[in-house]
């Protein structure tokens, strides 16, 4: 060993001495106590890279303590036990507290420099250890403090989205808005909006980006900020009539904004305007499923309408659709994170679950009643985002 100090730890001067003679023959530095207690006040001063550890005949292994043995650990060294007379529990013992050979009396200096031999293996195995050790609690504290920063990153973000979110639920004349959005991960792909302008129109949608975590939350960010700049642009103008034809245009105006980012990212939609006044919804389909769901008194149906998914065709457009909603009506737009959630084997039985639902509550149970019903308040480790919109109008 480079470091030739050797420290003996034996109550028998005789051992002793002859123990440190065959050391020193070696060219090893050699320092002798009586007990445990003293060998652990010399290790310090002394830094002895071995030990030997005679175990007197009264005495057995599991009588040194763990403290002590742990000490050495911490300290490096290697250890040989000394026995007398040892039991195979004794021997048992050395090893499992961290001993790395042990001898029997009488030994010679041949065997005694054997175990020393295996004892130099061990310390250079023993410094590698201790060197990769250290590489790995660096690697792990540079990981710590990345995975810190990830986190505040993500809670910022998640606060963004969550004041971006409608406060809800919003309330215009018979019409009421409600939300409930449940994510996959901390910060969710899905987004609901929902505004009123010039206290008529009740302008909302339902977005879900492909993906979900971080990249797919910005989206959701950038496309609240879209829209919000048109609803903001019609009213600075302060002309109601313009959102007569809403939401016209208004998907392909975010198609341009997400296909102009190259950002790899597509969403489906379903973007709405009811004109309060004239019970006239209007709406867009972006391959949004399941379909839209308007709920009534004795049935409940899927919208019709079809369209393609936004950020994937330059030239596309998408068809306003329009519909006059009857008294005492709910429309319910959920994601297609809900069907991981429901019962059925095939898309199609997944679909006629939801709409048994929403029968079964009707749209005088509200928006509370039917996310209980479809289960949104015992989702655990949703595989995909589920977010559910309701607006229902009651009349009288």
């Amino acid at each position: 060993m480079p470091n030739s100090r050797a420290l003996i730890v034996s109550s028998n001067i005789e051992s002793r001495e002859q123990w440190a003679e065959d050391l020193k023959s070696g060219d090893w530095q050699v320092s002798c106590v009586a007990s445990r207690d003293d060998a652990l006040a010399a290790i310090p001063d002394f830094l002895p890279v071995l030990m030997l550890l005679d175990i007197q005949a009264e005495e057995h292994a599991s009588e040194v303590d763990e403290h002590f043995a742990q000490r050495c650990r911490d300290s490096g060294l290697a250890v040989i036990v000394v026995f007398a007379d040892p039991t195979p529990e004794d021997i048992a013992v050395s090893f499992r507290r961290g001993a790395i050979d042990v001898l029997i009396e009488p030994f010679n200096r041949s065997e005694l420099f054997q175990a020393i031999a295996r004892a130099g293996d061990f310390k250079d195995l023993y410094q590698e250890n201790m060197d990769y050790r250290g590489q790995l609690e660096r690697a792990n504290r540079e990981l710590q403090d990345s995975l810190n920063i990830l986190r505040m990153d993500q809670m910022a973000g998640h606060q963004v989205q969550l004041n971006l979110l409608p406060t809800g639920p919003l309330k215009l004349g018979e019409y009421t808005a409600s939300h409930r959005i449940v994510p996959s991960l901390f910060l969710s792909g899905d987004f609901v909006g929902y505004s009123v302008a010039f206290d008529r129109f009740l302008l909302f949608y339902v977005a879900d980006v492909s993906g979900h975590g971080a990249s797919s939350a910005f989206v959701t960010i950038m496309l609240s900020y879209i829209i919000r700049q048109i609803i903001r642009r019609h009213i600075n103008e302060g002309e109601p009539s313009a959102l007569l034809n809403a939401p016209e245009g208004l998907i392909e105006h975010v198609n341009r904004h997400i296909m102009a980012l190259e950002l790899d990212k597509h969403l489906t939609i379903f973007a709405g305007s009811i004109d309060t006044q004239r019970h006239i919804l209007r709406y867009v389909v972006g391959a949004q499923l399941p379909l839209p769901i308007v709920i009534t008194e004795d049935k409940a149906d899927f919208l019709p309408g079809k369209g393609k998914p936004v950020g994937l065709f330059e030239d596309a457009s998408w068809a306003v659709e329009e519909m006059t909603l009857p008294d005492n009506s709910t429309l319910l737009v959920v994601s297609d994170g809900l069907l991981d959630c429901v019962k059925g084997d095939s898309m199609e039985e997944k679909e006629q679950t939801i709409l048994a639902v929403c029968k079964r509550v009707g749209p005088a149970g509200g928006h509370d009643a039917i996310c209980h019903e479809l289960g949104i308040d015992t989702i655990e480790n949703a595989p995909d985002d589920v977010s559910v919109m309701t607006v229902t109008r009651q009349h009288g």
